[in-house]
């Protein structure tokens, strides 16, 4: 059931992901340690070396003990913009999918780790997708964190104002995100 989710999470983030960094491997057939590779790109080693690591399409490459899941992309950009999850995200990924409740207030602290970047997506607004109207930003190299929304009370939404900021400010899939280069702003 676990793999089943994470399936279903890569398959409906296929639609916001871009080509980045990885982007000449969605087109050449990669060793299956490749793809391990680019999943374990998302995170430090200390984490990603002991992460569960899944393909694009949810299928386990190699088992984990850390309680981290990495994965390397989604189609139709197949290993590209991988991401490291803890169980706390895990959680909310689900919540997130299946569109169920999520009360910042009453989980887990959290912890997501996205080092190769991700793609544009509106800061304001979590269904968003009309670029004519929100705040979209493109974030490199980052860090997304879970916590009670109290305690974002300080903290900015603009993402180009310098340092972390918080994403999708009063609605349930709150969260704050750490840029770990300067968020340079959209043309």
């Amino acid at each position: 059931m676990y793999f089943k989710f994470l399936l279903t999470l890569v398959l409906f983030c296929a639609p916001f992901i871009h080509s980045g960094h990885h982007e000449a491997s969605e087109k050449a057939g990669l060793s299956e340690q490749e793809i391990i590779d680019i999943a374990m790109s998302a995170a430090p080693t200390n984490v990603s070396s002991k992460a569960t690591i899944i393909d694009s399409k949810g299928k386990v490459l190699r088992g984990g003990s850390n309680g981290w899941t990495c994965m390397p992309g989604t189609p139709p950009n197949d290993n590209v913009n991988p991401m490291c999850v803890d169980q706390a995200w895990q959680k909310w990924l689900k919540a997130y999918m299946e569109n169920t409740p999520y009360d910042s207030e009453n989980e887990s602290f959290g912890t997501s780790y996205m080092l190769v970047g991700d793609i544009a997506v509106d800061n304001d607004d979590p269904s968003n997708l009309d670029k004519s109207k929100g705040t979209w930003v493109a974030e490199g190299p980052h860090l997304m964190l879970l916590m009670p929304e109290s305690l974002m009370s300080d903290l900015p939404t603009d993402p180009y104002a310098g340092g972390p900021y918080v994403m999708w400010k009063g609605s349930e899939f709150v969260h704050v995100m750490v840029p770990l280069e300067t968020t340079e702003p959209l043309n």
